[in-house]
């Protein structure tokens, strides 16, 4: 397996940025973008953003694209752990 820290590091400080309001195609297209942006592939970033959707609610990723730098409890940790288990 390739290391992931690095490339997945510096995608994971952009997912906080991203704008990630609501369920709709247009927020999984921003964050794919955003994403892709920092190294990931399509298919990753679609797997990552299916899981932190499981994790997150509407509410709690609604308020990061309000108040930029505001990320959830434990963002990193699932984001890094949904990039793990999705490159499997």
């Amino acid at each position: 397996m390739k290391p992931i820290a690095g490339p997945l590091l510096r995608f994971t400080l952009l997912l906080s940025v991203v704008a990630l309001s609501g369920c709709g195609d247009k927020d999984k297209r921003e964050f794919i973008q955003g994403c892709k942006s920092g190294g990931g592939t399509t298919a990753l970033c679609g797997c990552i953003w299916d899981n932190l959707k499981t994790k997150y609610s509407h509410g709690e990723l609604q308020r990061m694209s309000q108040q930029p730098g505001y990320v959830p409890p434990g963002f990193m940790d699932n984001t890094l752990s949904a990039a793990q288990q999705c490159r499997k």
